[in-house]
């Protein structure tokens, strides 16, 4: 009969997968980058369908074996806030290695820039616009302790110490948003002091180095900037 075929549970539409949804509620709560959230997910999905496989080898149906591996797991919310500290730890390093590697990079950009216009700090002296150069250092001497510290928490330093460094959720974000604003606030100043050479001098006769040298540190500073925002979202993501 016409109404018996559609109440037959066979052809009704089939439901969402619950462990679906459930991995979807997780991953949405997630903070750090996106092959690390996607690497958490995928591990989750594996223990999801052992313990449903397990549940259905005792005899429960598909749903009831689906409802009773995502009680075992419990709340989305408290499985990716265990997570977080981890993923945090992930993102800060990440920033980290990039200052470090990108740093050195920029720096000699900079310093050839200086050389070849044999401008006032190749020869000794910090005149004019090259007065405000002393903040870069002081952002190197915030920058370089901050950097060691994120690396040192979340390398194998951290996880020999234990209770220290690496069960401080907050600290390796915290460090890594520090270095990345220091690292903005060095090559913000720069280009502040090349501009100011030159509109204050015609003493700029090679351009390429000085084009190239600014131009690292506008790439640097726009990914600073993001990085930095996102390691302080994802501490504030962290209990």
């Amino acid at each position: 009969m016409v109404g018996t075929h559609l109440s037959d549970p066979e052809q009704q539409p089939t439901s969402r997968d619950p462990v679906a949804d459930y991995l979807a509620t997780v991953s949405a709560q997630l903070p750090g980058p996106i092959a690390a959230r996607a690497t958490v997910t995928d591990e989750l999905r594996d223990g999801l369908l052992e313990a449903l496989e397990a549940h259905q080898a005792r005899g429960c149906s598909p749903q009831e074996a689906a409802g009773a591996a995502i009680a075992e797991f419990g709340d989305p919310r408290m499985v990716a806030a265990g997570f977080g500290p981890e993923l945090a730890a992930v993102q800060a390093r990440r920033v980290a290695l990039g200052l470090l590697a990108t740093g050195p990079l920029v720096g000699l950009a900079w310093i050839a820039a200086v050389a070849v216009n044999v401008l006032p700090p190749w020869r000794h002296q910090l005149t004019g616009p090259w007065l405000a150069l002393p903040l870069v250092g002081l952002a190197l001497a915030v920058a370089c302790p901050a950097l060691g510290l994120t690396v040192a928490a979340t390398g194998r330093l951290g996880r020999r110490l234990g209770k220290g460094l690496a069960h401080r959720s907050a600290l390796p974000p915290t460090a890594a948003a520090v270095a990345g604003a220091a690292a903005m606030l060095a090559d913000l100043t720069l280009l502040a002091i090349i501009g100011g050479q030159t509109l204050a001098s015609s003493r700029l006769q090679v351009w390429a180095p000085v084009v190239v040298a600014a131009g690292a540190s506008l790439v640097r500073v726009t990914l600073a900037g993001r990085a930095a925002r996102r390691c302080l979202a994802t501490r504030a993501t962290l209990p």
